[in-house]
């Protein structure tokens, strides 16, 4: 197994994994080395099967089924999201998934399945590197605060921005999926801090005023978008691309030229070491 790094700051390729001959648990824990090391890996996986897809999850957390309405089910494995541009399903803005739950998912693993000739691509930041460039006096300011993250705050977003979403706003906050996380988490695998707000799902910060919890907001936000912290992969069929949860955020761009269809699979925390504070 040989492992590049394609990314100046993020991001690694793997090689020399056979998943027609099975995958052992010496390859797996390999893997997991590599994407805590680089926060994203890419895997080239046309013969991985299903059941190759949740093992290598499972060696993270354990694994999710579908949540919420946003995307697709699987005909016959529960834990498979299924992402099909020709569905709608877009996530054209910077997030990291489920936020709202008390525990979001650690690692996604998705796998192509239909990939357009051009467009579709996914971009990531990494929310680590985001923390580590606030200057220690901004650092100390963010320590100890928290942010809520509710799923109903991005239907209300798609329906200020001209989508007809109205009707879903009153659903989605019926579902009271909401719950508070610190600003700055602590990786649990490494130590290292990362900066846990994201557009999609937080809706303000507690603690401080409102006026300086949205600037506080608002800078942030704006700040974890800078180029040096990222990283865009070009899909090819095939391509499995996993990502640590604690240390970025993804944006999918909705620019396909043809159908696009993922398979994702996560993996959650298994004790309470993630666990937010419910409201």
């Amino acid at each position: 197994m040989q492992i590049q790094q394609i990314g100046t700051n993020i991001g690694a390729r793997i090689e020399g994994i056979n998943f027609e001959a099975g995958l052992d648990d010496e390859t797996i824990d390999a893997v997991a080395d590599a994407l805590f090391t680089h926060q994203i890996v890419l895997i080239k996986a046309d013969a991985m099967t299903p059941e190759q897809h949740l093992k290598l999850a499972e060696r993270f957390g354990a694994l999710e089924e579908n949540k919420t309405d946003q995307f697709g089910e699987h005909p016959t494995v529960p834990q498979i999201t299924v992402i099909d541009s020709e569905a709608g399903h877009t996530a054209s803005m910077w997030h990291a998934d489920e936020t709202f739950l008390q525990n979001p998912p650690l690692v996604n693993l998705l796998h192509g399945k239909q990939i357009p000739a051009t467009g579709g691509d996914t971009a990531f930041v990494s929310a680590a590197l985001a923390y580590e460039g606030l200057s220690p006096k901004f650092q100390e300011l963010l320590d100890g605060l928290e942010a809520i993250h509710d799923y109903g705050h991005l239907y209300e977003q798609g329906w200020q921005s001209g989508y007809d979403l109205g009707s879903h706003v009153a659903d989605a906050l019926g579902k009271g999926l909401i719950t508070s996380h610190p600003v700055v988490r602590e990786h649990r695998e490494t130590g290292r801090k990362w900066l846990s707000v994201n557009p999609v799902y937080t809706r303000f910060i507690r603690g401080v005023k409102k006026l300086e919890a949205q600037m506080l907001l608002d800078m942030l936000l704006q700040h974890m978008q800078k180029p040096e912290f990222g990283f865009r992969h070009h899909w090819s069929e095939g391509d499995l691309l996993i990502w640590d949860q604690q240390a970025v955020q993804h944006y999918a761009v909705n620019d396909p030229s043809e159908r696009r269809v993922v398979h994702r699979v996560s993996a959650l925390a298994t004790n309470d070491t993630y666990v937010g504070v419910n409201d």
